[in-house]
């Protein structure tokens, strides 16, 4: 294997190397680009003038000679300070200094000489022009000051990124439980959070498993980064959403380094209104380290490392159901022998993050840089639940603890090969192992939408990933053209430990039904708990409300003689030693697979007003044969304008498609615990169950099976589910009426049985993308933008059941395959909704995607931009937005509603933000006044609220999944949660202790006006319908008997914090 994948990256080099035009600017997009014209003072075009751009913190030196157009281009700048030369025969030299470049930035700085004699050599200082007429995408940069200055709770560059206008907080569930729990997810035009791609140092750092970023530098190390929104070039793939770019510092030839210490506790702050008691408000939180810069050889060699560490214990918040209702439910947990929950036990966050890196200056044409990077996490008793899209709220016996290493080495090589031709070689090694155990491994007790109890079926329990990337990248200047070709190749090797439904998973319907299985558990013990109930079935509810557990559970199969219709025998266990060690790698999958992105892109400068962009690019991702088929149709065309009728204006369009990659997480998902294979039998149309072993397992496997409620034909409950949840419960047994015979009924079964659940002709998932932009500078250093944002992405993966049953009197239409693609004649509920007849046969839930989701994203955006010198610098933008979409991602929250009519599904988008502002400045003190040495910056929030969909609470139309039902007929993200205003303030001083050693001092205060903002509510209603007025909007009451905790706290935003800071810089 390891000789293979040397063979690889050596054919992958060669291939780049020897092409020339294969190059991929995403490994440059951690680079800038210089141009302009070069003209005499009538404005002629001046050729063959010598432009020299020389660094002035390490004296690097680029190069080029401007064109027969006039033009110069510099490609592939480091972001910096430097000083323009330019030199021509006959004519006056001209130097400008203070020219600033940052991160992806396009810059215009247009030259006018003199004609020599007239006057000596001409020197102008400045930053150069406020906006980028060259440029064509949505992008923003935030810049060191603004990295170094403003009070960032979580001091993570994500925060950053919510400051510019179309983003915002991402609400795709599954990433909650699948990376570091402080990593805010960001949402780019309304898409998914996991459809983004996050750079640093032109180097990919998305985990493909999760699509959720790597580790990333502190903040410390971080120079400068750009936020991508829209309309990003051909040299950008895999990402339909937004593009992140992270430069890290680099050493200069002055020796520099910082030492520090952020530290927070809670007796400065006010208490959380979901603090279960006032003793349970811990928090202790220390982020300290040190960073370290210079030269080893000046003019020549330089390096850069920091340490960060982080030591932080929190006591966790609850909602008031869990809270009021522990008693209870530690009592009903007693019964089924399992342990009390225990509200008490803290969270832990332990990190240590370094980083070096070296740049070196090979000879006037090549330079060197190269950048190791390590993460270690230890995260302790962190809890889990399915919060962001509608599902349970976890408690502690569902915590994971996280142990995380996370570590890559990136080398870049430029090279200029001559006067207008660069290019740029990057290759990076990356491995993350993350281990997420969980700390009970108790059998999984789920009430829908509200609680979750003991081991989340939903999270992996292991992800490893290790990457290979290479990449090259030429830049040729021609005439009025910059031609950019590019390519880029990774080879991935992904491990993932998911133990799903084992040891089990038991859906009750409402706490209510807890304590009465409960007391049907332990029916021969001397106690019984209230409420008690007769007879053999707990929580005997009306036929409506399908009252009996549901119970799904893993079973480890031994490797016996396997005949059809059956499967291997089970092996006997019992719940506590359901993740026996040698049956580890029964849970496993393993995948390698392989990114190859090409592209060319031209800028062609039409005239001194106009810049046209355009390109192709194309993508391809290989190695999942086994579970979709190949998609080798990823061509996606881009298209950019800028014009600049003078210069303080711009207007820039574009458009284009963009193409994600899959996400792997669903894959994995549905690999290792699948039911037994389905195929329908030519001959009569009947399905029949085949053992399902996985390949490559040390046993027979796993196998997946559910026990519905089933419904006689009096109407009457039987106790099929609590009577197997009880024999599992209590021996670890699986019943013997596990495997029954399939019914016939007419399930949405498929001839060809997807792989793993997957639907093998799944296509990548793309947006269609426009957007238009007017900037506008005003007054000097005053700029205003106005915008809009097109995003439409199609073929987004979305989750179904496909063991829902057809049947008589119902009819059933087929299409050419025998599959059932609509339903007619159902019986209907009182309030309309189809009411099916349970599950084609008893493997329950057969949870299946494919990529039939839409979405649509419009977005107007304003902003303004303030850069009065260095005492005051002012962003803030507003965001008017719609999102609309027909499902939010793979949970089986997620699955439609009535699989028959997933038209019904179209709605708001989890990600829908209406209304968003966020306003930041940093404000220095002048000198010679009482305010010198002082600097007060600031962050303002304020934002319309989030959608959530009120679910029933249990399985209204007996389709076998309990968590999608909504109330009545309305539609998903009906109700509107509590908005969102924040102030967050730092103060700073700081002291001159010596001439090269300065000491400051921080305060800073978080949501400082202490307002209850509430995250997540509480929108399960616990009825099938409506009872008295619909409930819209947060804080709107409901009457009984509908659930009294309906639209109450479940998870919020920190109150009032405070936190202490002292730095020395040297």
């Amino acid at each position: 294997m390891r000789a293979h994948r040397c063979l690889r990256l050596i054919l992958a080099g060669v291939a780049l190397l020897c092409g020339a035009v294969t190059a991929f600017s995403q490994s440059t997009a951690a680079l800038a680009q210089l141009n302009g014209t070069v003209q005499d003072e009538k404005g002629a075009v001046i050729s063959k003038a010598t432009i020299t751009l020389r660094e002035m913190d390490t004296n690097r030196a680029y190069s080029a000679t401007s064109t027969d157009a006039g033009l110069y281009v510099i490609p592939n700048v480091a972001p910096g300070r430097y000083e323009l030369k330019v030199a021509s025969s006959g004519f006056t030299n001209y130097t400008q200094t203070g020219i600033a470049l940052t991160v992806g930035q396009t810059a215009t700085v247009n030259v006018a000489l003199k004609v020599a004699g007239v006057a000596g050599e001409l020197t102008v200082t400045g930053e150069g022009p406020a906006i980028e007429p060259t440029r064509t995408e949505i992008s923003q940069v935030v810049n060191r000051k603004q990295i170094e200055s403003l009070p960032i709770s979580g001091r993570l560059f994500t925060d950053f990124a919510l400051l510019t206008p179309g983003v915002a907080t991402g609400r795709t569930s599954l990433q909650s439980t699948f990376t570091e729990f402080e990593v805010t997810r960001v949402s780019f035009g309304g898409m998914r959070d996991l459809s983004n791609i996050v750079t640093v140092d032109g180097a990919d750092n998305i985990n493909t498993v999760t699509a959720s970023q790597r580790a990333t530098p502190s903040q410390e190390a971080v120079s400068e980064f750009r936020v991508v929104n829209n309309s990003f070039g051909a040299e950008y793939g895999r990402a339909l959403g937004g593009i992140v770019n992270i430069v890290t510092k680099s050493g200069t030839n002055e020796l520099h380094g910082s030492i520090y210490d952020y530290f927070r506790n809670h007796a400065t702050d006010a208490r959380s209104l979901l603090q279960p008691s006032p003793q349970a408000n811990t928090l202790r939180q220390n982020q300290f380290g040190g960073t370290l810069g210079g030269p080893i050889k000046k003019d020549k060699t330089f390096f850069f490392l920091n340490y960060e560490g982080q030591r932080r214990a929190e006591s966790p918040t609850y909602p008031a159901t869990l809270v009021n209702n522990l008693a209870a439910i530690n009592a009903a947990k007693g019964f089924m022998g399992l342990a009390p929950e225990d509200l008490n036990v803290l969270k832990t966050a332990d990190t240590d993050n370094g980083i070096f890196k070296l740049d070196h200056q090979l000879n006037e044409k090549h330079r060197l840089s190269v950048r190791y990077n390590v993460e270690d996490a230890r995260d302790l008793n962190q809890l889990v639940g399915n919060t962001l899209d509608g599902g349970g709220i976890g408690a502690p016996s569902s915590g994971h603890d996280l142990f995380l290493r996370d570590q890559s080495l990136v080398g870049a090589l430029s090279s200029q090969l001559g006067s207008n031709l660069v290019n740029n070689v990057l290759a990076q090694w990356a491995r993350r192992r993350y281990d997420f155990p969980g700390v009970t491994g108790q059998p999984n007790l789920d009430i829908p939408n509200t609680l979750l109890f003991g081991h989340n079926f939903g999270v992996f329990d292991f992800i490893g990933e290790s990457r290979e990337q290479v990449s090259d990248t030429l830049a040729l200047v021609k005439g009025s053209h910059v031609m950019n070709f590019g390519g880029d190749i990774n080879f991935l090797q992904n491990k993932v430990t998911w133990p799903g439904f084992t040891p089990m998973r038991i859906v009750l319907p409402g706490l209510n039904c807890l304590t009465d299985f409960a007391n049907f558990v332990n029916k021969n013990g001397s106690h019984t708990l209230l409420p008690q109930i007769a007879g053999e079935s707990p929580c005997v509810l009306p036929p409506i409300f399908h009252g009996t557990p549901i119970v799904f559970w893993g079973s480890p199969l031994g490797s016996g003689s396997v005949t059809e219709g059956s499967l291997p025998p089970v092996i006997p266990t019992t719940w506590e030693n359901a993740f026996l060690p040698s049956l580890t790698e029964d849970f496993n999958v393993h995948l390698n697979h392989s990114y190859y992105g090409f592209f060319a892109q031209d800028q062609w400068k039409i005239n001194s007003k106009l810049t046209f962009n355009y390109g192709l690019r194309w993508d391809f991702e290989g190695g999942l044969t086994n579970q979709v088929n190949h998609d080798w149709n990823n061509f996606a065309p881009r298209i950019g304008i800028a014009y600049s009728p003078d210069s303080k204006t711009v207007i820039r369009a574009g458009g284009g498609i963009f193409f994600d990659r899959y996400n792997l997480s669903f894959l994995f998902v549905t690999s290792p615990q699948r039911p037994p294979s389905l195929v329908i039998d030519l001959f009569n149309g009947q399905p029949t169950m085949l053992p399902g072993p996985r390949k490559g397992a040390s046993s027979a496997g796993y196998s997946l099976n559910q026990e519905p409620t089933v419904i006689t034909s009096t109407g009457i409950f039987l106790a099929n589910a609590a009577a197997d949840a009880r024999t599992l419960l209590l021996t670890g047994q699986l019943p013997p009426n596990f495997l029954l015979p399939p019914n016939g009924a007419g399930g949405r079964f498929l001839n060809t049985v997807a792989v793993d659940g997957v639907d093998p002709h799944s296509r990548t998932s793309y947006s269609q993308q426009a957007s238009i932009e007017i900037d506008r500078e005003i007054a000097r250093g005053l700029t205003v933008s106005a915008g809009y944002l097109f995003v439409s992405a199609h073929k987004l993966v979305r989750p179904e059941n496909l063991n829902v049953s057809c049947a008589p009197p119902a009819v059933a239409q087929r299409d050419s395959n025998n599959v059932v693609i609509g339903c007619t004649g159902l019986p209907r509920l009182p309030d309309g909704k189809d009411l099916f007849s349970g599950p084609e046969y008893n493997a329950g839930l057969v949870y299946y995607t494919d990529n039939s989701g839409n979405s649509i994203f419009h977005g107007l955006t304003l902003q303004l931009t303030e850069r009065a010198g260095n005492y005051f610098h002012l962003n803030a933008n507003y965001t008017f937005s719609k999102t609309l979409d027909d499902g939010t991602f793979t949970t089986f929250v997620s699955t439609p509603q009535d699989l028959y009519r997933r038209g019904l599904e179209r709605a708001n988008s989890n990600q829908d933000v209406r209304h968003r502002f966020i306003a930041n400045f940093v404000a220095t003190g002048p000198e010679k006044t009482l305010l010198r040495n002082f600097e007060l910056s600031s962050i303002i929030t304020a934002q319309s609220p989030r959608r959530f969909t009120i679910f029933a609470g249990f399985d209204v139309n007996n389709d076998t999944n309990p968590v999608t039902d909504r109330v009545g007929l309305s539609t998903r993200n009906s109700y509107l949660g509590d908005k969102l205003v924040s102030l967050d303030l730092r103060l700073s001083r700081y002291f001159q202790l010596k001439e090269h050693v300065r000491l400051t001092l921080f305060a800073e205060g978080f949501n400082l006006l202490n307002r209850a903002n509430v995250d997540e509510v509480f929108s399960v209603y616990g009825a099938p319908d409506f009872i008295g007025s619909v409930p819209r909007h947060y804080k709107d009451g409901v009457v009984d008997p509908a659930n009294p905790g309906f639209g109450s706290p479940r998870t919020a935003f920190n109150p009032r914090q405070f936190q202490f800071a002292a730095k020395v810089i040297f």
